[in-house]
């Protein structure tokens, strides 16, 4: 099996600080990276600044739904159509 991508490397698992959005901004390079995940309220945060930014919906995941961390976390994983090449 042959990897198409033009880059071969990975950023190793960044800590939350300044590297939050770090595989976002270089996922268009191909390069693929991970974050530790601590505080889902960040991500919440970070999940309506990029709804914002590409024009998107955003609907509030609140503390009182049902796996709410969870969901924050799944949520701004997934790719949406902006992110997509």
């Amino acid at each position: 099996m042959s990897d198409s991508r033009v880059h071969t490397f990975h950023i190793p698992v960044l800590g939350l600080a300044f590297s939050i959005d770090t595989p976002v901004r270089v996922a268009r390079f191909g390069i693929s990276s991970v974050i530790s995940i601590v505080d889902d309220m960040l991500i919440e945060h970070m999940r309506k600044q990029y709804a914002s930014l590409y024009g998107e919906p955003y609907i509030t995941i609140t503390v009182r739904e049902k796996d709410y961390r969870a969901r924050r976390i799944a949520e701004i994983s997934r790719p949406s159509s902006a992110h997509r090449s």
